[in-house]
């Protein structure tokens, strides 16, 4: 036997959709399979955290138990080296089972991930990123973060919160939202303005401090009183005279380069988000199948499935969510080959998210069509992956954004061009 023949002996055959292939190794597939026990698990509580809007303590205990949720870590912190392919790839699985779950540890995995590359190559950072590392992997520790305002638009790249500097670091006051995993979290890290600076007023930074911080508070669930992804935990933080030291504070960047600081964070962020949704997708695909298998009209001799148009809108299904493993396979792929600068970063990542959400809500939209009237009803399932799934399109960029970024990556325009629409 060849070492070829050797190799492909020992693949796996998965026997579900997965957009790592048809054909996966050992190891994939033992990722995969822990994320599909765990998704099967939440499942059986998804619909009584939705309706209460409560947080599942209970799962993200799970997630640390097994090692899911610190997978994406060296091993030498005690993570398993986990890529953004292969990250993405349970993302997808695990998002079957309950969206609120998977949105919230995919907000601490991906963080992660790409923190090891986005804190820059300096010894300062260096020493952060060391320092960081050995807290969460020591530990087991969940990170929680917000770089978004419901009061200001754009408040991932200029926050109205501030930091006024003080002895020793900085003073930071305002309210962030959508702070998912909060209720679990350990850390929590923001985007502040730093006010003042003397390196110019429209200074930004990122901060990472314990959530027992003194000033951090949150309103509770009442602030996260949404149609989808409820059991998320991205309620709303209230930030009072909390002192950060120096040392917890990311090198500032003029607001003009924040998001070119971040482009492994940004291009993790879009690529696992699409897989989250792409789960909740193939679930609905699921369902449709299931429920036009077994319904069957007192009219008729056979169930709806052997009813064209429930076929071919099962089809389209079907198709676009191959189409979505695809795009999220390359995006990954292509990252990891070579990661993304700040454009790439913005256009890739765009490309990916805007194909993808769309695929995405438009096969629940095919699902719900499928369903009639029983896909209304709370007690049939289909109701919460529908509104589940237009939290796809919420996330950052909006259709809008992304398609400016790719249209001025194609066109060999900045992002930081000014004026911006003249």
């Amino acid at each position: 036997m060849t070492a070829t023949d050797e190799t492909s002996s020992s693949l796996v055959k998965p026997g579900y959709p997965t957009l790592l292939g048809s054909v996966i190794t050992p190891e994939q597939h033992r990722l995969l399979e822990r994320a599909r026990t765990h998704a099967a698990d939440f499942a059986t509580r998804a619909d009584e955290h939705d309706r209460e809007n409560t947080y599942p303590l209970e799962n993200i205990q799970a997630l640390k138990d097994s090692g899911y949720a610190h997978m994406t870590m060296p091993k030498e912190f005690g993570g398993e080296d986990v890529g953004l392919l292969e990250l993405c790839a349970c993302q997808e699985q695990l998002g079957q089972g309950c969206a609120g779950t998977a949105i919230a540890i995919n907000m601490h995995t991906f963080v992660l991930g790409a923190l090891q590359l986005d804190l820059g190559g300096s010894a300062e950072a260096e020493a952060m990123r060391q320092m960081l590392n050995s807290m969460v992997g020591s530990q087991k520790l969940i990170l929680s973060g917000s770089f978004s305002e419901t009061t200001a638009p754009g408040a991932y790249q200029f926050p109205s919160t501030k930091a006024v500097r003080v002895d020793g670091g900085w003073k930071v006051n305002g309210r962030k939202s959508y702070t998912s995993n909060f209720p679990a979290a350990d850390m929590v890290a923001f985007l502040v303005h730093l006010v003042d600076h003397p390196d110019g007023d429209d200074l930004v930074a990122n901060i990472t401090v314990p959530k027992s911080t003194p000033g951090i508070s949150s309103p509770g669930a009442d602030s996260w009183d949404v149609m989808g992804v409820r059991a998320s935990g991205s309620w709303d933080i209230v930030l009072e005279d909390v002192f950060v030291p120096d040392m917890m504070v990311r090198a500032p960047v003029h607001a003009s380069q924040a998001l070119g600081a971040m482009s492994a964070f940004i291009s993790w962020f879009t690529v696992t988000v699409a897989s989250v949704y792409l789960g909740v997708a193939q679930a609905a695909v699921d369902w449709t199948t299931n429920y036009i298998s077994t319904r069957k009209p007192p009219t008729e001799e056979r169930p709806l499935s052997h009813m064209p148009g429930m076929q071919y809108k099962l089809a389209e299904m079907i198709a676009l969510n191959e189409a979505s493993r695809g795009v999220i396979k390359r995006s990954a792929e292509s990252w990891m080959a070579s990661p993304w600068t700040q454009e790439e970063a913005g256009a890739y990542g765009a490309t990916c998210k805007y194909i993808v959400s769309n695929n995405n809500t438009r096969v629940l939209d095919l699902a719900m069509d499928v369903a009639g009237g029983p896909g209304l009803f709370r007690r049939f399932g289909l109701e919460r992956l529908y509104r589940d799934v237009r939290a796809a399109k919420q996330h950052p960029p909006s259709d809008m954004l992304g398609l400016e970024w790719i249209a001025k990556h194609h066109l060999g325009i900045g992002l930081d061009f000014q004026p911006r629409w003249a």
